[in-house]
């Protein structure tokens, strides 16, 4: 049975990505904020056609659908939410929520 040294994981990550088990470090790089962008455009553009006054409801409740597909993802699909040196679907799942969030409170505070 093979055992793990636990002290020092980075030569285990290291270890792992020669031997082509976690991927290419670099295509995640611009992955993850291309698509949560495109998630957030998705929203912004399937929220566009309400009415006035429930646009900014329609909105956070759409980033918080697309914050609860991220996270979904994240937990189905990523590694471990600490210690990446790039975005997550981790990262994503939490901007859409605070995305949602920061629509609710700018409507509660009548700015939109």
């Amino acid at each position: 049975m093979a055992t793990f040294d636990l002290k020092n994981a980075r030569r285990l990550r290291s270890r792992m990505r020669r031997g082509g088990r976690l991927g290419p470090a670099g295509g995640t790089d611009t992955a993850v904020p291309g698509g949560w962008l495109l998630s957030v455009l998705l929203c912004v553009a399937l929220a566009a056609p309400c009415p006035a006054p429930a646009l900014p409801w329609v909105l956070a409740g759409l980033l918080s659908l697309s914050g609860f597909a991220w996270l979904g993802r994240a937990i189905t699909r990523a590694g471990p939410p600490a210690d990446a040196p790039h975005l997550t679907a981790w990262d994503a799942a939490l901007l859409s929520f605070a995305a949602s969030f920061g629509v609710q409170s700018a409507a509660r505070l009548g700015l939109l």
